[in-house]
């Protein structure tokens, strides 16, 4: 006599389970198609010419790239509510500040300027690893001659946390006899200490210009000299924020 698996499964279990697996994939499409509102991107850079009036310039007359990454990355993008959470693929303009995505067809988006506060660009599809985070910035930075609300790159976790402004911008030098521009994009950037609610710039990577938003931070000199650590250095000085975070 042939045994009915499906009887030795309680049907309240069996239900549930069928509803779970459901729900799952229910939530796993609306989680992948979710994106905000936004208009057609602009393909030129608007740049200072040699009149001094501004004009537009298309990015492919430009070398070198205003991306954070050139990649379509998915990133879980965050406005100002709880509400207000969008996954989606996505790129960083580090040169506009403008915030690039992928809708349901493919087409190339640009968010409306301010709506996203926070960008997490995830490592692959796994969505509760991140490869790289930024916070809209409401300081106002220099970007191509005009000032706006930047992105800034959020280096580390914890208490004190270093933040990196990539002010990219697009410069123009002559070409050979000076009978053509070229131009090109260039980085000028700058880090701040970002704790206790306050956001402070510092002037110089060193080891006097970081310390000194540390609390007695002459108690970890030993731990800096036996690391040797290298405060002009990015990665080193990550390494003293964790360390520090760590203690504290």
């Amino acid at each position: 006599m042939k045994s009915n698996n499906l009887q030795k499964i309680p049907l309240t279990g069996l239900l549930f389970s069928v509803i779970l697996l459901f729900s799952n994939v229910l939530t796993a499409q609306v989680f992948i198609e979710n994106h905000p509102g936004g208009n057609a991107k602009d393909p030129t850079i608007m740049i200072w010419g040699s009149d001094g009036l501004q004009k537009k310039l298309p990015y492919e007359n430009v070398k070198g790239s205003p991306f954070w990454s050139d990649d379509w990355k998915l990133a879980t993008l965050y406005g100002e509510t709880s509400k207000e959470l969008w996954v989606c693929k996505a790129k960083l303009n580090l040169a506009t500040g403008e915030v690039y995505y992928l809708d349901d067809q493919n087409h190339e988006l640009a968010v409306t300027p301010g709506l996203v506060k926070k960008i997490a660009f995830h490592k692959g599809e796994d969505t509760s690893v991140n490869e790289a985070v930024f916070i809209y910035n409401y300081l106002p930075s220099q970007l191509n001659y005009k000032t706006i609300n930047a992105f800034l790159q959020v280096m580390n976790e914890g208490k004190y946390q270093l933040l990196k402004l990539y002010n990219r911008r697009v410069t123009s030098a002559d070409s050979m006899f000076g009978t053509l521009k070229r131009y090109y994009f260039s980085d000028e950037i700058k880090y701040y200490v970002a704790h206790d609610r306050k956001t402070e710039l510092i002037k110089k990577l060193n080891k006097d210009n970081v310390l000194i938003y540390f609390p007695v931070s002459s108690i970890y000199n030993d731990w800096v000299s036996q690391h040797k650590i290298d405060f002009r250095k990015e990665e080193q000085v990550i390494n003293f924020f964790d360390y520090y975070n760590s203690k504290n």
